[in-house]
Formats: structure tokens, C-alpha cells, sequence
């Protein structure tokens, strides 16, 4: 077995891997710009797993980010489009993939990493842990609130390009859980059919994706609205947006809103979602609650070298044992000293411990990110803490009081 990167010559292999793999889901582009990508990677570096024949039997892509963790721009190392040869399932080949990309990111100062689950529990073993979430509301155009005013909004231009992506990242590096990739942000953002900006005082103020989805109905005159993004910086602008898509009830069945806010149905008169779906018969269904990435530490004194911040003041000074067990990368597992401080985290060599937290990996990793607070996860048995006093300053200390948001796919 030779684990390597892909070289051009085997495109052909690694094309079947992944088609075969991800039958539904391979995007027409990534096939057909797979040898360049091979000769210049844009968008990542795909990883093979050959057998002593030189057959590819196993491939992802190695992907880098830069990545908002808890309001720090930090590196990340992506895995996507994980696949293994049709011939050679349930033989640890895509875990072995996977254990070479965490051990290459952690010895290149990137300690922390994130994917997009086929099945989460299958990931969960390999110790990446729950992060961000999605809503999928489905309203009809008629119960999205009508504000009077959409004179800001027009369809991007080539010219709005680079005010757009400078208006994501902007966005990116002050919200956790964001990232940003000099290939993907263009391509997702303008890969979709409509753009839309709002324009106020001469600026970009937000923006959305949209493009027209085919509904079950007798007549072609009817589509359904999908919004793949819609990021904007105030109310002003996201009523905007709402007055544009309440206008469109001669032609739009349903506005399917992808979105990162559980508070958005406010700004609908009736949010049931359409799919007859209710609890005891009349208590309508409003939105999908969707899972997104996976994230995952990859090396823990690493990580604790670049978030040497609290999210608020700790209410006393105190000493930290955290003891950590990760069953997938053994470099993780042991007993690691963080000495807090104010507004500070600093690891250290030894110290005697005030207060003991034991986590899988998993779990600390979705932790730091805000996915869940340290409470529940107590609560429902997931972390354990010697002494339950401690739990609101160790959430001060390494947890986050805001859920990541991110709307990459990878």
C-alpha cells in the first residue's frame, strides 16, 4: 500500500473513485477541470491510496482554509470528497486517508479541521464532533412580511465581483465558524444562476444567491425560489430581501431560505414550511433543522497555542486539568494544563489543578467551536467536570457564546 498525492497521469482512476462513490453529487466542473487541478491545484490536493499494483483504491481531497475560530482567523485542513474503490469497501481505507491528512495538518501548525458528513456517526468515530447548523424555511410568498421597499437591490454585475468577495470575507472574519478559501468563495457564491445585491449610500450592504427550483404542478408557470445564501450587515437590507420575496406571489409557490438564523420565521406572517408534516395532527412544521460541518482538533497543544483567549472574564483565576482521550489519533490523548486567567488561557507543563474536565475529542472540539455549551453537555452526560461550580467559567474559558455559522460546502 503507497498513500501519495494523485498525479495527472491518474486522473482517469481518480475520476471513477469519486464518480462512483458520489454517483449523484460529483459537480459536472470538478470532473471536467480534474487535470488541471492535478497539475495546478485551485481548490485542494487530492490524497491516493494505492495497492502494489498502483491501483487507486482510495482518495480525498486535502483542502485549506482559513477559518474563524472563536473570532480567530486560524488555518484549517478540510477533507472532501472522500472515496474508496467499490472493490475495496470496509477495509479502513478511507480511515487510513484520514489519519495521514490529521497527522500531515498537525505537524504543519493547522490544529483543527473540518468536513462535511455523509454520516456522522461514521466521522464521530474518527473524533470530529458536531459544529454548525441550517434552517430550511419554506414560506409562500404571500406570509413573508412586505417592508414597501426593494429600491436597493439589483442583479450583481462583473464589476460588483470583487465588492462582493470583499464584502463575504469582511463578514467571514468577524463571525466564528466562517471561512475563507480564494477558490470556493468566488466559485460558490457566483457558480449560482442570480446574485443579488443591496446597494445603500453607495455600498454594499448585503447580498443572496438564488436560482429557480421545478415544483409537482399541473402548469410550468410555477417554481419554487431557493436561497442558497443571504448575508446582509442590518435590518434595513433584510427587509429589503423579505419585500422582494413576498412580491413574487404570481409566479413562486414556496422561498426556500437556507439559513444559519432559528429566528428568521419572525419575519413571516405564517411560516409553515408546506410539507404537511405535524405533530398531533395540527401543530405545523415552520423549518428543516439541517446539520453542516464536522469539526475536529487535530492537535491539542496546537490549538491551545492560538486561543490563548477567554470568551468573557472568568469570575476567579484557576488551574484547569483537562484530560483528553482520542481513541483515532493517540498523539491527543493525555492530560494538558490550562491556566486561566482574566481574559487569558495559557498552556502549561504542570500545574495542580483546581477543577478536572474529561472529554473525548469530539466533544472538546465542538465545544471550543459554541456548537453546544458546556451545561448540556454536562447534563447529558458528554463531558464530564469534577466539580460543577467550575462549568460557567471553563465555558468563559474555552467555549464560545455564539453558535459557528458556516455556509461553505465542501
Amino acid at each position: 500500500m503507497d498513500i501519495r498525492f494523485v498525479r495527472p497521469e491518474e486522473a482517469e482512476q481518480l475520476s471513477r473513485n469519486i464518480v462512483s462513490s458520489f454517483p449523484s453529487k460529483t459537480p459536472p466542473e470538478l470532473l471536467e477541470n480534474l487535470d488541471s487541478e492535478l497539475h495546478t491545484p485551485l481548490e485542494g490536493r487530492y490524497l491516493g491510496c494505492f495497492d502494489d499494483n498502483g491501483t487507486l483504491i482510495g482518495s480525498l481531497m486535502m483542502m485549506d482554509f482559513a477559518f474563524n475560530v472563536r473570532g480567530v482567523m486560524m488555518p484549517m485542513g478540510a477533507a472532501a470528497y472522500v472515496s474508496t474503490n467499490f472493490l475495496h469497501k470496509k477495509e479502513k481505507i478511507a480511515c487510513t486517508l484520514l489519519k495521514v491528512l490529521m497527522n500531515y495538518y498537525a505537524e504543519t501548525d493547522t490544529p483543527i479541521g473540518c468536513l462535511h458528513p455523509f454520516n456522522p456517526a461514521f466521522y464521530g468515530k474518527m473524533g470530529y464532533g458536531y459544529c454548525n447548523e441550517n434552517i430550511l424555511y419554506m414560506p409562500k410568498p404571500c406570509y413573508i412580511r412586505s417592508f414597501g421597499d426593494k429600491s436597493g437591490l439589483s442583479y450583481a454585475t462583473e464589476a460588483d465581483r470583487a465588492e462582493i468577495l470583499d464584502f463575504y470575507r469582511r463578514y467571514a472574519k468577524r463571525t466564528n465558524g466562517a471561512t475563507i478559501h480564494r477558490f470556493m468563495d468566488p466559485y460558490r457564491i457566483f457558480q449560482q444562476p442570480y446574485v443579488v445585491v443591496c446597494r445603500r449610500g453607495g455600498r454594499i450592504t448585503g447580498y443572496l444567491t438564488y436560482e429557480f427550483v421545478e415544483v409537482d404542478h399541473y402548469t410550468d408557470m410555477y417554481h419554487d425560489l431557493y436561497v442558497h445564501e443571504m448575508i446582509y450587515d442590518d435590518l434595513e437590507t433584510l427587509q429589503q430581501f423579505m419585500t422582494f420575496f413576498a412580491s413574487q406571489t404570481d409566479q413562486i409557490d414556496r422561498v426556500r431560505i437556507l439559513s444559519t438564523d432559528e429566528y428568521l420565521h419572525m419575519m413571516f406572517t405564517n411560516p409553515d414550511s408546506g410539507e404537511n408534516l405535524a405533530h398531533d395532527g395540527c401543530i405545523q412544521e415552520i423549518g428543516r433543522r439541517t446539520m453542516g460541518c464536522m469539526v475536529r482538533i487535530f492537535d491539542v497543544p496546537g490549538y491551545f497555542k492560538q486561543q490563548t483567549h477567554c470568551c468573557a472574564p472568568v469570575s476567579r483565576n484557576f488551574v484547569l486539568s483537562l484530560e483528553v482521550q482520542d481513541p483515532f489519533l493517540s498523539r491527543n490523548c493525555g492530560t494538558y494544563y490550562l491556566d486561566i486567567s482574566g481574559q487569558t488561557v495559557t498552556l502549561v507543563e504542570h500545574a495542580r489543578p483546581d477543577v478536572t474536565l474529561t472529554t473525548g475529542i469530539g466533544e472538546l472540539s465542538s465545544l471550543v467551536m459554541g456548537a453546544y455549551p458546556l451545561q448540556q453537555a454536562a447534563a447529558l452526560g458528554r463531558i464530564s467536570v469534577s466539580d460543577a461550580s467550575f462549568i460557567p467559567d471553563i465555558q468563559r474559558a474555552i467555549g464560545w457564546d455564539k453558535k459557528p455559522v458556516n455556509i461553505t460546502y465542501f
